[in-house]
């Protein structure tokens, strides 16, 4: 539990270091929400001005049918007991009756025009009103009603605007962080992760403007009107505040349950909607492998399983939810009919009027929805922190080191030194190797799969760190540089490379954004596009879909090579750059790189004998060592591993050397 309230404590602290830089802006919509929320908390008092001076125009008319039946027309004749200090005292009973023999009834010697005082309600009295000041009374508060209610709305919607800006203003830098942190994490970061789940993480980050909305425009308001009604309440009637609040604490004990319960558990919950967001990515990015399985029916099945899970654990958090809600209302409406009943019993008693009790209701459904959306929003704010803690979790982890200093590439030297690595502790995968791969120079590096090829480029390639031993280049030892620079300079070409959604230009140019139409076309051709290009209606400006969805795979292979050939690296990798190609193409990408060798250095991994078979230099590679290396011609002569797997080509090789132009060009369309 503690761990829990630590990672709760974190998010927290983290959240607060992300409105820090906005912190004049969040107190503004804080300002605009508290202005708007208070001006809604005179309204009650309106309401109780209104009904009591209705109220006291039954009381008039009272008054006026009691003077007809003893025979006075005068309005205000002191029959009843009046509260202006100056009135005429009452005439005596024998008065009335002397009068009333005689038959002589006469005005009092004062103005019957004259306008007097408006008296005032007291709690425990309601004055009486004629028809003109009661109307008065009704126009001003409905016209009080209306502005208060026109101000309060536009303050609190400019508040909304401008908190819908901030939230979006946090937001987007916390997105934008957490996604360039995570696409700084070293590559054995991902070996382990489905990407689909970690985009889901990332996409979680959006919880943060729930957060800040609720700060913002909810808490803080809701506790101030929390407190000014208690105020008011107590300052208009203590006896009927303490009857309202009596419920209170129930009602806070079932809140503060319903919230634990809640928010036990989220963690599990959204792990579950992780694996229903991967198995749909998963299945619709393996679209052609799942088709040529057979395997929608499965797949779909698979979704079936996961998602039943998610959505059994949803309804069951719904249905606990509504069990509190369901309570929480009950207690809600008890509260009102024990105010009623009890105001309308001191209403009865003359100790309070009905604007009173109807100010009072009024104030006490303001009084529990403070609480029951703070309530909702404590729940709402875990499932928030549950959500967001696991996109600060992506923040956690080490990005790769920076380095101040650059790759500084000269003429492209690579030297490995005693260099061990292993993905694991308790397995070795490359086993202290050293070579020389020299400018101007193509070196290659074959052997059998698992053998450690791939893994030595993307060593060079700063992907993964050596466990002991140094790689230099031009002399520059690359575990003090910084690994972008790095990469900026190699050009690799894998079978696994990426295409993007976009244009086969835009593709195409991925490595160097600042490529001209002319550069891309001149690539494209190199790396054999150009039947292609013919193909496309639209060229190089061709959309293709996800992942290269619409290209074959040879042509997703050639926009790889263009896309080295343009950015014009100065050390180029060809990690089986041709092995979804045809021969033909093979033989043009061959002529491309006999033009960049001159000036660059090629390293190249191939499982094909024709491809380093114009090597300069060839290094064999077994169980993580270096066990041949020299010209290809010095290896075939000593007749180990490269020469059986040359000898074991030259057959299908010398096939190939004798078609003819017809014969390329059919197996090229085909």
């Amino acid at each position: 539990m503690s761990i829990e309230k630590n990672i709760k404590t974190t998010v927290w602290r983290d959240i607060f270091r992300l409105i820090l830089p906005y912190k004049n802006k969040f107190f503004w919509v804080v300002l605009l929400s508290l202005l708007g929320t208070g001006a809604t908390l005179v309204e009650p008092l309106i309401y109780r001005e209104a009904i009591n001076d209705v109220a006291g125009l039954f009381v008039k008319q009272a008054k006026e049918e009691v003077r007809k039946e003893i025979g006075f027309e005068a309005e205000d004749d002191g029959l009843f007991p009046s509260t202006d200090q100056n009135a005429v005292a009452p005439p005596s009973k024998d008065t009335v009756a002397k009068r009333n023999a005689t038959g002589k009834i006469k005005k009092p010697a004062t103005k019957t025009n004259h306008k007097k005082k408006k008296e005032a309600h007291t709690q425990t009295h309601v004055a009486s009103r004629s028809p003109e000041q009661a109307l008065d009374t009704l126009i001003w508060a409905v016209v009080l009603l209306f502005l208060i209610n026109l101000i309060g709305t536009i303050i609190w919607r400019i508040g909304e605007n401008n908190n819908v800006k901030l939230s979006c203003l946090i937001e987007q830098r916390f997105i934008q962080n957490t996604f360039s942190h995570v696409l700084s994490l070293p590559l054995g970061f991902f070996s382990k992760r489905s990407s689909a789940a970690v985009a889901k993480q990332i996409d979680q980050s959006e919880e943060v403007s729930a957060i800040v909305n609720g700060f913002a425009q909810q808490i803080l308001p809701e506790i101030i009107s929390l407190l000014g009604i208690l105020v008011i309440m107590f300052w208009q009637n203590i006896s009927l505040t303490a009857v309202a609040l009596i419920i209170i604490p129930f009602y806070l004990l079932i809140a503060w349950r319903s919230a634990k319960k809640l928010e036990s558990g989220l963690s599990d919950y959204y792990e579950r909607w992780e694996d229903v967001s991967t198995k749909i990515q998963d299945a619709l990015i393996g679209i052609k492998t799942v088709k040529l399985s057979g395997a929608e029916q499965r797949e779909s099945d698979n979704l079936q399983d996961v998602s039943t899970e998610a959505y059994k654990d949803y309804v069951k958090r719904s249905k606990l939810s509504n069990k509190y809600v369901f309570w929480e209302t009950m207690l809600t409406h008890l509260s009102t009919a024990l105010v009623l009943g009890y105001g309308g019993y001191l209403t009865l008693q003359n100790k309070l009027t009905p604007g009173d009790v109807v100010m009072f209701v009024a104030y006490l459904d303001r009084l529990y929805g403070p609480i029951d959306s703070l309530a909702s929003l404590w729940v709402s704010l875990q499932q928030n922190i549950a959500s967001i803690a696991r996109a600060f979790k992506l923040l956690g982890h080490a990005t790769e080191e920076k380095f101040d200093d650059e790759l500084q590439i000269k003429n492209g030297k690579i030297e490995f030194k005693n260099v061990h690595f292993g993905y694991s502790s308790d397995r070795e995968v490359l086993k202290g190797i050293s070579f020389v791969c020299e400018p101007g120079k193509v070196t290659a590096l074959v052997g059998t799969s698992g053998a450690g090829k791939t893994t030595t480029v993307d060593l060079l390639l700063k992907l993964f760190e050596p466990t002991s031993g140094e790689i230099y280049i031009d002399g520059q030892n690359i575990s003090t540089l910084d690994a972008s620079s790095v990469r900026k300079q190699i050009g690799t070409v894998a079978t696994d490379g990426m295409v993007f959604s976009g244009t086969l230009a835009d593709n195409i140019r991925y490595k160097r954004p600042d490529a001209t139409d002319p550069e891309v076309e001149r690539s494209a051709i190199a790396a054999g596009m150009e039947k292609t290009l013919e193909r496309l209606p639209d060229g190089l400006k061709t959309e293709v879909g996800e992942s290269g969805i619409g290209l074959s795979v040879g042509e997703r292979q050639r926009i790889q090579i263009a896309r080295v050939l343009v950015a014009q690296p100065r050390i180029l990798i060809l990690d089986e750059a041709t092995a979804n190609l045809d021969y033909a193409t093979e033989i043009e990408i061959k002529k491309t790189i006999d033009e960049i060798r001159k000036e660059n250095t090629v390293v190249i991994i191939a499982h094909r004998y024709s491809m380093v078979s114009d090597a300069d230099y060839v290094l064999v590679l077994s169980d993580g060592q270096i066990i041949e290396e020299g010209s290809p011609e010095a290896l075939i002569k000593k007749g180990g591993w490269f020469g059986e797997f040359a000898n074991s080509s030259d057959e299908h090789e010398n096939g190939v050397g004798e078609m003819d132009d017809v014969e390329i060009d059919e197996m090229e369309e085909e």
